[in-house]
């Protein structure tokens, strides 16, 4: 069960975008995004809209700051996820330079957090590695 801790945990946002995007052109990703998911009254009387697109967000960034957490440990499930991690950036990096579906502000943003947890966990283990090496005195 350590093995699922391995795993990039925004590879889940990025999989759920690629499973509609595949099937769909960029006109047509744009216009599901943009449908209505919720919809609330305030009780100042705004009405509060949140679209397909923005709740996307919310579970990628609720997904993000898990991650930043699990970088945290310098165990070797760590080390490894933070090579898959860096494996799944360079991967949805491509699908968006050259598919044209996943050429929207929300694959960006997933993109730019994928590239956050890795830069988390780089400068985590970099940090722990300092601290564990003990330099002899010449």
């Amino acid at each position: 069960m350590g093995w699922l801790r391995a795993i990039p945990l925004l590879v889940l946002p990025a999989l759920l975008y690629a499973a509609v995007a595949v099937t769909l052109d960029h006109g047509a990703i744009r216009a599901s995004l943009d449908q209505i998911f919720l919809t609330l009254e305030l009780p100042s009387g705004a009405v509060f809209t949140v679209t397909r697109g923005h709740a996307f967000m919310m579970l990628a960034a609720g997904l993000l700051f898990i991650e930043v957490v699990k970088s945290t440990s310098t165990s070797t499930a760590s080390l490894v996820e933070n090579g898959l991690a860096f494996l799944v950036f360079i991967v949805s990096f491509v699908f968006f330079l050259l598919n044209p579906a996943f050429g929207t502000i929300e694959f960006a943003l997933i993109i730019a957090m994928m590239l956050i947890d890795f830069m988390a966990g780089f400068v985590v283990m970099t940090i722990s590695s300092r601290r564990d090496v003990a330099w002899a005195a010449e």
